[in-house]
């Protein structure tokens, strides 16, 4: 095993999952295309380089999703939209610059 300290400043975990029995999950009202719009804010912002944007499995709160975990800070978004987007941005920005 070896251990590394991340190079990320800021880590999304987005859970967009459905459940195959049809209760209600992150996947029911997400925006498919959520994951790559963030990944395009990030990377047009210049930020590759102290943030990653990752698709997560269950993140146990699906009647809230889609949910949003940014680690290490550990700051969690419920009910995530594209609308959301600016907003999420301005969230890394602090991060970045805190």
């Amino acid at each position: 095993m070896q251990k590394k300290q991340s190079r990320y400043k800021a880590h999304l975990f987005i859970c967009n999952k459905t459940r195959s029995d049809g209760r209600k999950s992150c996947g029911h009202d997400a925006d498919p295309d959520l994951k790559s719009i963030l990944k395009d804010e990030v990377r047009e912002r210049g930020w590759k380089i102290f943030v990653r944007v990752s698709e997560s499995s269950c993140l146990g709160v699906c009647d809230a999703g889609p949910n949003i975990m940014i680690y290490p800070q550990k700051i969690w978004l419920s009910n995530v939209s594209r609308d959301d987007v600016p907003e999420i941005m301005h969230i890394l920005e602090e991060l970045i610059e805190g």
